[in-house]
């Protein structure tokens, strides 16, 4: 416990570290603040514009996408109806529309320009209205006598909120994606402290780390006293980052702030994982694995959208493999299935995917310290 509180202190006094997962984020979310502040005011919610292609009859979708509402009031689409799939695709390329749907007589097709949250809306919208028919036409076959009763349940009020697809978590803004992408940024940029956990267990690399192979202490019980004492200290941290946000930023984070300070207590023990890892199976200098560690956190959050929003889009048309390992990713992922959705299982799928990958590295890290031995200290 003594050590515990030592390293604790070792990590106050580090001023690099402070700086990177406390002082940086908060700079750089004050220029958010300043950047989408106002254009966030200016972009409430709305109907969805959606077009209408009828190839053939289909009434009841088309007049269901008509009537459905957000809440009383707010419809959730703005139906557009054309005459053939060439006026929809020059609307859709003008942004005049999020997408249209080419309505069959007992199916339908949708086409969108970019996967964003509106485009997202549709599509779960129509998954859902597909569930409702194929559920009406089994009762149907199996007990047409049940039959009014399920299309009084699935459509009266109480049922069609359905749900309401529409966004349940709350959070409307566009923009607080990039707030969720800082929060990743800095949980990752534990990779540097984590590097240093590495560093102080290695008696090639340290002086520190001469002198502890050499005690009598178990090197599992030095490396998981560090590991615990640095993921308390990032998770103290992450929470003053997340008032910050929450108390002087007025960043709304819908019901949710307990859930995201949770997934940042999580990404910052994935982020410490990964550098310990860098810092004991990677061979070379300090110098070249310090380098490995900062291109690996900034790539890392890159790919989460930091810099450009519509990277995770891109990425889960073309290649979504990155979307499930990258850890700022799975972070961001996790926000915005709550903030859009309300979606827990998504949050809880993307939550637990990150925490496997940290435990993983740091039992590999582990297996090759115990595995590391010196010819002479």
């Amino acid at each position: 416990m003594q050590h515990f509180w030592y390293r604790v202190k070792v990590i106050l006094r580090s001023r690099s570290a402070i700086f990177w997962a406390m002082v940086f984020p908060v700079f750089l979310g004050l220029v958010f603040k300043f950047m989408f502040g106002n254009i966030g005011q200016l972009e409430k919610f709305s109907e969805v514009p959606v077009g209408i292609v009828t190839e053939e009859e289909n009434n009841e979708l088309v007049t269901v996408m008509k009537e459905i509402e957000i809440e009383e009031g707010l419809p959730m689409f703005e139906v557009k109806e054309y005459e053939g799939k060439q006026d929809a695709e020059e609307a859709l390329e003008d942004k005049t529309i999020q997408g249209y749907v080419v309505v069959k007589k007992s199916d339908f097709e949708l086409v969108v320009r970019e996967m964003n949250e509106y485009s997202s809306l549709i599509k779960t919208f129509l998954n859902q209205y597909k569930q409702n028919i194929t559920l009406i036409e089994e009762v149907a076959k199996e007990n047409p006598q049940e039959i009014g009763n399920l299309i009084e349940k699935l459509f009266s009020e109480e049922s069609v909120e359905l749900k309401e697809i529409p966004l349940k978590g709350q959070d409307k803004d566009p923009y607080t994606q990039y707030f969720y992408a800082l929060i990743a940024m800095a949980c990752l940029v534990a990779t540097m402290v984590g590097m240093d956990n590495g560093y102080a267990v290695q008696a090639d690399l340290s002086p520190l780390g001469a002198r502890r192979n050499v005690a009598p202490t178990q090197k599992m019980k030095q490396v998981m006293t560090d590991f615990l004492a640095t993921l308390f200290i990032y998770c103290i941290m992450m929470t003053l980052l997340l008032g910050v946000f929450i108390f002087i930023y007025k960043q709304d984070f819908g019901s949710n702030a307990g859930l995201i300070l949770l997934g940042a207590w999580v990404g910052s023990f994935t982020g410490l994982a990964a550098g310990t890892l860098i810092a004991v199976a990677l061979k070379g200098s300090r110098a070249k694995k310090d380098g490995i560690g900062v291109a690996f956190f900034m790539t890392s959050s890159f790919l989460g959208g930091l810099q450009w929003g519509d990277i995770t889009y891109i990425l889960e048309q073309n290649c979504p493999i990155i979307n499930r390992i990258n850890p700022a990713t799975l972070i961001v992922n996790a926000f915005k299935s709550l903030a859009v959705f309300g979606d827990y299982q998504q949050y809880a799928v993307n939550l637990l995917s990150l925490l496997a990958i940290g435990m993983l590295l740091l039992f590999i890290s582990i297996l090759k310290l115990r595995r590391t031995k010196y010819a002479s200290l």
